[in-house]
């Protein structure tokens, strides 16, 4: 799935280190940057550290061991593959916009792999969440001088009609410098400036305990408003100060939240209004702005305003070592290797198809000649003779000592193939034809694999690929069958899913009724009967839920799926 450490992107530009994380959109990488810096009397070559965001959906990509390009598995990821991979360009470009000290800077966007390249200046340093779990909750002082920046950061952010969409512990981080910064603007939007209609629209996604409940429902959010963020920034400061995670938006009503200062009495009555305020489930009942909250929360402009300007200027003096990103796209996968507009034209495809068949006809015609001289070799049965010239010279190995490395073998007539040396005995022996046999077998193999698995045939491709794995043990042919195990999981589930009507949501399951027999129960994700399907009724009892057997009598279930009481009348 992930690209090897050392691979380079953007015709040498970039150089991949190490492996950051991955999220399900994509995979993150930390790279270096062969860039230049001014020095006094001329530029200096140097490695930049920055942070590579690679578009990956988990769901329906996988990677082609050869060619390391990004590939779906339906019909239906190709299109939300494509449809998305255009609109994160888009969302790249819109940020490279944003200069803020407390914001990643987004340095360029780019085309390779059949996907798209997002790089970022590489921040040193920890989140907020590893700050807890590290070191316990933070002291309301500490925690102000977190949010007033980041607050004023995303006030910047939304005076631009920009809503970040994911504030959580997680998405911002502390540099060396104690600076904190706001990351990963992954599904974020931007809305139209006349009329505040959404224009840039990525994946529709919540992180549980910090969205808010709009942020569930795709029509609640065509409209710009902050709130969504506010709610966010409060369920922030929620962790931050007590150590867990809110209850869910969308679980609230029925679930409830805990008052913070009952989780952490140090916190303070104002601290925790401002925070409830902010966290209102009606988006109308929380503020405005972020600028009023953090006002109610302290924050002096006085002494706690950012001076963007002393920023700008100072980002103005560092030009060297900063490269903004331009309105069009590298594309790295174009032919010509140059910059293009991101829309192919039907000549250009037409230009593909004919190199991609020529390509295969050379292919063919080169396979065929092959194939005719090692037929026409074993029909004669005449062994090809030469006498092989070895040097001996003594060379460098690459750890700086000196050993005896036979070069290149050289046959006396250049025109023959080459050949193994002569064993001791002085019988001929040639192995070119079975090692090109079971290289060939392996070929096919692999290419039935992946045609297997291109057409959905997971369990046909499985077994090429155990096959294919048992000659020739590699780590992309063990990524490829670990993908179809998974895949037929899936469809495993999918059958058994398939055998109820699912209701609504309890706990982690699901309240399904049999299609069979039209009898009630609950199912886990994978399908499995987690509260037997025996029931003929069932009902929200708190937040447990009753299930009514054929007696008339009712089992008291808990969301863990527990039975907490049999046989009861149900009126516990």
């Amino acid at each position: 799935m992930y690209l090897k450490e050392g691979h380079r992107l953007h015709n040498g530009k970039y150089q991949l280190l190490n492996i950051l994380g991955e999220g399900g959109f994509s995979l993150t990488y930390r790279g270096a940057w062969k860039t230049e810096v001014q020095g006094a009397l001329r530029k200096i070559p140097t490695l930049a550290p920055v942070c590579i965001k690679e578009y990956f959906f988990k769901d329906f990509c996988l990677r082609n061991p050869i060619t390391h390009f990004v590939e779906t598995n339906s019909e239906t990821g190709k299109e939300i593959f494509g449809k998305n991979k255009e609109k994160i360009i888009k969302e790249a470009q819109i940020l490279s916009e944003i200069h803020h000290p407390n914001v990643v800077n987004v340095l360029e966007v780019f085309k390779q792999n059949n996907t798209v390249y997002i790089v970022m200046e590489f921040i040193s340093g920890h989140s907020l969440k590893q700050e807890v779990e590290q070191n316990g909750v933070f002291s309301e002082d500490k925690l102000k001088n977190i949010i007033f920046k980041i607050g004023q950061a995303l006030d910047y952010i939304h005076e631009k009609n920009i809503l970040h969409l994911d504030i959580k512990p997680n998405n911002i981080l502390i540099n060396d410098n104690e600076i904190p910064k706001l990351i990963d603007f992954g599904i974020s939007k931007r809305y139209d400036l006349s009329d505040d209609q959404e224009t840039s629209t990525t994946l529709l996604a919540a992180s549980k305990g910090y969205a808010s409940v709009e942020q569930y429902d795709s029509d609640g959010m065509q409209v710009f408003s902050p709130r969504p963020d506010i709610y966010s920034l409060g369920a922030t400061i929620y962790y931050l100060l007590t150590g867990q995670v809110p209850t869910e938006s969308i679980l609230r009503p029925t679930k409830g939240l805990q008052n913070p200062r009952e989780l952490n009495p140090k916190i303070s009555e104002n601290t925790e209004r401002v925070m409830l305020k902010a966290m209102a489930l009606n988006a109308g009942d929380r503020y405005a702005t972020v600028l009023e909250m953090l006002l109610d929360l302290g924050y002096d402009p006085a002494k706690d305003k950012i001076d963007l300007k002393q920023f700008f200027d100072s980002e103005e003096d560092n030009t060297d070592l900063i490269e903004r990103m331009g309105k069009e796209i590298y594309d790295a996968d174009s032919e010509d290797k140059t910059v293009i507009n991101p829309q192919i034209t039907d000549n250009t495809r037409s230009e593909k198809k004919i190199f991609t068949f020529a390509f295969i006809i050379a292919t063919v015609i080169v396979l065929t000649i092959s194939a005719f001289i090692l037929a026409l070799n074993k029909q004669t049965n005449k062994p090809v003779t030469a006498t092989p010239t070895v040097n001996s010279t003594p060379t460098t190995n690459g750890t700086g000592n000196t050993s005896n490395v036979p070069e290149t073998v050289h046959p006396e007539n250049p025109t023959d193939p080459p050949i193994a040396a002569q064993p001791a005995e002085g019988k001929k022996l040639n192995t070119e034809p079975e090692e090109n046999n079971v290289r060939e077998k392996n070929d096919a193999l692999l290419n039935d694999a992946l045609q297997a698995f291109v057409r959905k045939d997971y369990k046909e491709a499985h077994q090429f690929f155990k096959e294919a794995l048992s000659h020739n043990e590699t780590t992309e042919i063990k990524q490829y069958i670990a993908m179809c195990e998974q895949e037929l999981e899936k469809i495993e589930i999918e059958k058994k899913k398939n055998n109820y009507d699912i209701k609504m949501k309890f706990g982690n399951f699901d309240v399904v009724r049999k299609k069979l027999d039209g009898l009630f129960g609950a199912i886990d994700e994978k399908g499995n009967e987690v509260i037997p399907c025996v029931y003929i009724n069932q009902a929200l009892k708190g937040n447990n839920r009753l299930f009514q057997r054929t007696d008339n009598l009712y089992d008291l279930y808990a969301p863990s799926g527990a039975l907490l009481k049999a046989g009861t009348d149900g009126s516990e």
